[in-house]
């Protein structure tokens, strides 16, 4: 089975929401793949400007730092609405607008 993607560590993401404990570490993993898959879904044909055919983070690039900048946002997101409180505010399949406008022009979609 392969590792999930983490397109931050989890260091980084406690900085960014300034987390100084270890208990939690567990939870912010999954969210951190969770999220890291979700952006990955919603730029689809250009996933390969992010990740090499090993699934591993192609380092120094444009892309990949606005997409751990829109990443941050989304657990900062995640982490204010631990149980979807803020549902109501997006239509289904959507990301919050301060993720999206960070990577919305790296959005390819694929046509089935």
């Amino acid at each position: 089975m392969a590792t999930p993607i983490m397109l931050v560590t989890l260091q980084e993401a406690k900085d960014h929401l300034r987390i100084d404990e270890d208990d939690g570490d567990p939870d912010l993993t999954l969210k951190i793949q969770g999220a890291s898959a979700a952006l990955l879904s919603y730029i689809q044909g250009s996933r390969d400007l992010i990740v090499n055919s090993a699934g591993e983070l192609i380092e120094e690039t444009n892309e990949l730092s606005r997409m751990k900048s829109a990443l941050l946002v989304l657990l900062g997101y995640m982490d204010r609405n631990r149980g979807g409180e803020d549902g109501e505010k997006l239509s289904q399949g959507n990301l919050p607008f301060a993720v999206t406008m960070l990577i919305y022009d790296l959005r390819q979609p694929s046509v089935v």
